[in-house]
């Protein structure tokens, strides 16, 4: 198991993520995407961890 501290901890200092959500995977971490045609309310199709990165430039 893990705590929320040590979660955080991991984003923070080994991933150097200053912002980050816990998504626990209930109604409010569903997806509403209407250019997707995804409205997942109440569907527990998504995981709790999104992930958002920026391109490199190359």
């Amino acid at each position: 198991p893990v705590t929320f501290h040590e979660f955080a901890l991991l984003f923070r200092d080994r991933l150097h993520c200053p912002d980050a959500l816990f998504l626990d995977g209930g109604s409010a971490s569903g997806l509403y995407a209407p250019s997707l045609s995804r409205h997942d309310r109440f569907i527990p199709a998504m995981g709790p961890i999104l992930g958002v990165v920026e391109k490199a430039n190359r």
